[in-house]
C-alpha cells in the first residue's frame, strides 16, 4: 500500500507538497535537548517502556548536557527533565530547535521530518511504509522502528496483542544515539518485558513506623502476611488509603476504625482454616470493602468456591506458571518495592533473602510470582 498522503492527493486530485507551519515562539531553557511525544489517547501507539530508553540514554545525554523534553501525554514519563502541554505550532518551534525527536507515527513526527529535525518513529498499528516521516528521509535522518508483526498490524486505536511493546528499549536507544552521531553502544539486551511493569506499587511490611512519602500515582500495599506489628499497621492504615493482604482476617474491632482507609483485603485461606462467620462479611460489605480470598494451593480454588459461593476466591500466584527467563549475569527493573525497617527491596524473593540493594534475578518460586512486573535484562560485563 502507498503512503496515506500520496492516497490522500490522489483522492482530492493534487499534488504533494511540503506544508507550511509558521511557529510560535516558546521559552526553552534547556540549551540543548531533545523531545519526546508518548501518545496515550491511542493505546496501540502508546509505547510502554520509554522509562527502559530514557534509563539507557541518560548517561550519555548527562554527558554531553542534554534535557529530555516531553510534549504532551498524561503522565510524565520516568526520566524526562520536563514535561510541556502546549498548542501544534509552539511545538514547531520547540522541535525545530530539538536535536531529536522520538515518538509514534503521527503529527509531532511528521513535523519533526518537515523541520529536518532527526527523528526516531514507533509504529504500533500500521506498517512503517504507510505513514513514516517523509519530508526529510534517509538513515541520517529518520529511522522508523516497528516490531515484529504477528501476520499484520491490527490497524485500531486499541491492539489487543499489544505489539509496538514488542519493540526492544535497546533498540530504541541505540538509533537515538546513532542519529545524536555517538559513537557509544548499547550495552543491554532485553529477555523479558512484563505486562505490568508500569504499575507503580509500594508493598509496606508493618513491623516499625517509618516516615516515608510515597507519590499519589503509586498504589500502596499493606502486607502484614510478610510481618505485623499492631501499632505500626494501625498507623499506616490510617493514613493512607490503601489495599491489605493478610493471612488471618482483621479484628472486627480494629476494622471499624481503620475501615474507611481500606479499599481491598485479600486474605490468604486454605480449605481446613475454620469458617468466616457471616456476620463478617456483612460488615465488610457495609463498609464498602472489596473482599476476596486467595489461596496459596491451587487445588484449594474449588473447595473454597464451593464453601464461599458469594465471594472471589482466586489462586494467589497466576504468574508463577509463565515462561522463566534467566542467564548468569540477568538483572532486572521494576516499578514495584517492598519497604520495611527503613530498607527497599524489588522483590519479595529479594526481601526474604534479605538483598536490599541487589536487582539480580533470583530463579525461585518467590521471585517468579511477580515477573509481569519484572523488565529483565542481560549485559555483558565484559563489554
Amino acid at each position: 500500500m502507498p503512503h496515506l498522503i500520496k492516497e490522500y492527493a490522489k483522492s482530492l486530485g493534487v499534488k504533494t507538497s511540503k506544508p507550511v507551519v509558521k511557529d510560535h515562539f516558546f521559552p526553552v531553557l534547556a540549551d540543548k535537548y531533545i523531545t519526546i511525544s508518548a501518545d496515550t489517547n491511542i493505546p496501540s501507539k502508546n509505547y510502554p517502556y520509554y522509562s527502559v530508553v530514557i534509563e539507557l540514554i541518560k548517561p550519555y545525554l548527562n554527558k554531553e548536557g542534554i534535557q529530555i523534553i516531553q510534549l504532551g501525554g498524561e503522565t510524565r514519563i520516568n526520566g524526562v527533565d520536563l514535561g510541556l502541554n502546549v498548542k501544534f505550532k509552539q511545538k514547531g518551534f520547540i522541535i525545530s530547535n530539538s536535536l531529536l525527536h522520538l515518538g509514534p507515527d503521527g503529527e509531532t513526527n511528521h513535523l519533526a521530518s518537515l523541520k529536518n529535525t532527526p527523528v526516531v518513529t514507533l509504529f504500533g498499528n500500521t506498517l512503517a511504509n504507510i505513514n513514516k516521516p517523509i519530508f526529510a528521509s534517509g538513515a541520517s535522518k529518520c529511522i522508523n522502528l516497528e516490531p515484529k508483526w504477528d501476520k499484520k498490524p491490527c490497524y485500531k486505536q486499541v491492539d489487543p496483542k499489544n505489539q509496538i511493546s514488542n519493540i526492544k528499549a535497546e533498540t530504541i536507544a541505540q538509533s537515538i544515539l546513532d542519529l545524536l552521531k555517538s559513537k557509544q553502544k548499547i550495552n543491554f539486551k532485553t529477555l523479558h518485558s512484563g505486562k505490568a511493569f508500569n504499575t507503580k506499587v509500594v508493598e509496606i511490611v508493618p513491623t516499625s513506623i517509618m516516615q516515608i512519602s510515597i507519590p499519589v500515582d503509586h498504589t500502596i500495599l499493606i502486607r502484614t502476611d510478610y510481618g505485623m506489628e499492631e501499632k505500626s499497621f494501625l498507623h499506616y492504615v490510617k493514613n493512607f488509603k490503601t489495599t491489605i493482604f493478610s493471612d488471618k482476617l482483621i479484628q472486627a474491632k480494629a476494622l471499624k476504625e481503620v475501615g474507611q482507609n481500606i479499599n481491598n483485603f485479600f486474605v490468604f485461606l486454605n480449605k481446613d482454616d475454620a469458617n468466616i462467620p457471616e456476620n463478617y462479611f456483612r460488615l465488610v460489605k457495609s463498609m464498602n470493602i472489596n473482599f476476596c480470598i486467595l489461596c496459596k494451593e491451587k487445588n484449594d480454588v474449588p473447595i473454597l468456591r464451593n464453601k464461599y459461593f458469594d465471594i472471589a476466591v482466586n489462586y494467589a500466584y497466576p504468574d508463577e506458571e509463565k515462561k522463566k527467563v534467566v542467564t548468569k549475569n540477568a538483572k532486572f527493573l521494576t516499578n514495584k518495592k517492598i519497604i520495611c525497617d527503613n530498607k527497599e527491596y524489588l522483590s519479595y524473593a529479594h526481601f526474604k533473602k534479605g538483598l536490599d540493594s541487589s536487582n539480580i534475578v533470583i530463579d525461585t518460586p518467590e521471585y517468579w510470582r511477580d515477573i509481569e512486573h519484572f523488565y529483565i535484562y542481560d549485559t555483558d560485563k565484559n563489554s
